[in-house]
């Protein structure tokens, strides 16, 4: 096990060139098995009079995905831990790999259902060890754009199904030609993941500053705050990845009136807007520890708008461009900002792991409840729908996030204090006040648990 966990790591540390080569490998994975999740949307009722597939079918081949993420986020982050990154990540690769082979050779609903399955175990083991492998790549002061740019995988595989996969089909005329598309993505991926992906000899989140010389002595861990955060993110995936990406586009076309075409571009500018405002969210993040209050505002502007512009009755539909366009700088920052504080949080690679596999699950488990949405919607309609339960939902998760979340603006200053003190205790830097008895780390977590090294 030793020996596998040592695939991909350098004896030395990581050039910066190294690092975002390693991070682009890592990101095309992330959205293909992005893409994969949502590749199957548009040409859902083809595939469906293909297989056999009656209306209940076609929701498992969403289901059959989301639930097998669910299951795979907290073994994913122990897994990680034990064979290494490379080996981790490779691994997992393949395994979409062969998932998508499956389900484009397939000629039953079973064996299409089982092939969705095995690509879902993919994207599960990518939406945990995506941001956990960050802090160990990445130093401190390169956390914001990385986790910047990282937060984009799902509107980029968004962007990249709804656009290609009708495009696909017409060329094709069958619904295969998109699945063999997203194959040689990932065998690209795949490829790039076998020659690019290098890791530092130590972890980033294990030195100081980027000195491999000067070890971490873990301080205080805010894990209470870190976990809270991320099950907060829950009410965001059940808002965004349910009611906007599942089910938008279905009220566009039966509410607004729109085709099918403009049902699922107009989403689509919502993807669109997020990517470089998110990236922008990031590199600001990394100057300004402001993630806590913005997630608060953020949250805050998304009850607003479900209740006022989302899914407004009529056909006039400048409400729902006007909801798009919002909830796209909403989407750049929640996503973003809840995976970039965590870290800051948790120094403890433990810790951080296993709050970052808590926000993999709450978003395998917001998936597997659109079912619920759905009975929502057919019980009260959709307006109310918006009202009374996605409006009060995100109001809540703003609460959640004011009461339970720690400020990062003061961790940020206790942390840049912590890495004083150890760079002076190690020699590297000379204490320009000296004081008898300091000690260089304190050792005890707010959570009444002692901080231990990963």
């Amino acid at each position: 096990m030793a020996s596998i966990a040592q695939f991909g790591v350098l004896d030395r540390q990581t050039t910066n060139r190294e690092r975002w080569t390693t991070f682009a490998a890592l990101f095309l994975f992330g959205f293909t098995a992005s893409c994969n999740l949502f590749k199957a949307s548009p040409t859902l009722s083809y595939i469906g009079a293909d297989l056999g597939l009656d209306a209940g079918g076609l929701g498992l081949i969403m289901t059959f995905y989301s639930i097998c993420a669910l299951i795979m986020a907290y073994p994913g982050a122990l897994i990680m831990r034990k064979v290494g990154v490379k080996a981790m990540v490779v691994a997992s690769c393949a395994i979409m790999v062969l998932g998508t082979a499956v389900s484009a050779l397939s000629t039953g609903s079973g064996m299409f259902l089982f092939g969705r399955a095995v690509e879902g175990v993919a994207y599960g083991l990518i939406c945990v060890c995506g941001p956990n492998i960050l802090p160990r790549l990445f130093p401190r002061k390169q956390m914001g754009i990385a986790v910047g740019v990282w937060s984009q995988w799902i509107p980029c595989g968004t962007i990249i199904a709804f656009f290609l996969a009708p495009m696909i089909f017409d060329a094709t005329g069958d619904w295969r030609g998109v699945w063999y598309v997203s194959l040689a993505l990932g065998v690209l991926a795949l490829v790039l993941l076998i020659a690019l992906v290098k890791m530092p000899k130590v972890n980033e989140n294990e030195i100081v500053d980027g000195n491999a010389d000067v070890v971490v002595k873990h301080g205080k861990q805010f894990f209470g705050s870190a976990l809270a955060v991320c099950i907060v993110f829950m009410f965001w995936c059940y808002l965004y990845l349910v009611n906007i990406n599942g089910m938008y586009p279905t009220f566009l076309q039966d509410v607004k009136g729109m085709s099918v075409f403009d049902s699922s571009m107009l989403p689509n500018w919502l993807a669109i807007i997020t990517i470089p405002v998110g990236i922008f969210a990031g590199v600001i993040s990394g100057r300004f520890p402001i993630r806590k209050w913005t997630l608060v505002i953020a949250y805050v502007v998304v009850g607003a708008i479900f209740f006022f512009l989302a899914f407004t009755p009529g056909t006039d539909a400048s409400s729902s461009w006007a909801f798009c366009v919002i909830m796209g700088l909403c989407a750049s920052f929640v996503p973003t900002y809840t995976r970039g504080i965590v870290p800051v949080f948790c120094t403890n690679s433990f810790k951080c792991d296993m709050a970052l596999g808590t926000m993999a699950f709450v978003t395998g488990l917001a998936q597997v409840a659109a079912v619920v949405a759905s009975m929502s919607v057919a019980s009260i309609g959709w307006f109310a729908n918006a009202q009374y339960v996605c409006a009060p939902l995100a109001l809540v998760a703003a609460f959640c996030v004011l009461v339970l979340v720690k400020d990062d603006r003061k961790v940020v200053a206790l942390r840049a204090e912590e890495d004083r003190l150890n760079l002076i205790e190690a020699g590297v830097a000379v204490d320009p006040e000296p004081a008898s008895g300091r000690v260089p780390a304190p050792a005890s977590a707010p959570d009444g648990a002692v901080a231990s090294k990963a």
